[in-house]
């Protein structure tokens, strides 16, 4: 599966899963066992990119009493504004951060291959996977 797909899917989940985290997981690597990347605060944390960090991570009102998703935004502290904002809401705190970090390494992916930034192996095919 493609980081793009990846990005769709975490982003109409209703919640986290086991076949979500191999999916990420696959995109990273091999580490036994898989963390629970939509499932968990804590290894969804383990997704965001080198220098970023949360912005904000917000449970949001339905305006009747409730709760209606969560949001979840990183950046850099180089940057002015938040270069990737939420577009929607998710499920879960997991999720939200997942969405979050997905975004940001998708974006950083795509800037890299216009730029013809070489792959991990030293070719200029398109990179299938990318590092944590």
């Amino acid at each position: 599966m493609d980081l793009a797909k990846l990005v769709t899917m975490l982003q109409g989940a209703k919640e986290g899963s086991e076949y979500l985290d191999y999916a990420i997981q696959r995109l990273f690597g091999t580490a036994k066992p898989v963390p629970l990347y939509t499932r968990s605060i804590d290894a969804a944390l383990r997704l965001l990119p080198e220098g970023w960090t949360i912005h904000r991570l917000s449970h949001l009102s339905d305006c009747r009493g409730g709760f209606g998703g969560w949001i979840g935004e990183v950046y850099r502290a180089s940057d002015a504004m938040i270069p990737y904002p939420s577009s929607a809401p998710s499920a879960s705190a997991p999720l939200a951060l997942c969405v979050a970090a997905m975004r940001v390494r998708l974006a950083e992916r795509l800037a890299q291959d216009e730029a013809g930034v070489p792959d991990d192996t030293g070719d200029d095919t398109p990179r299938q996977r990318i590092g944590v």
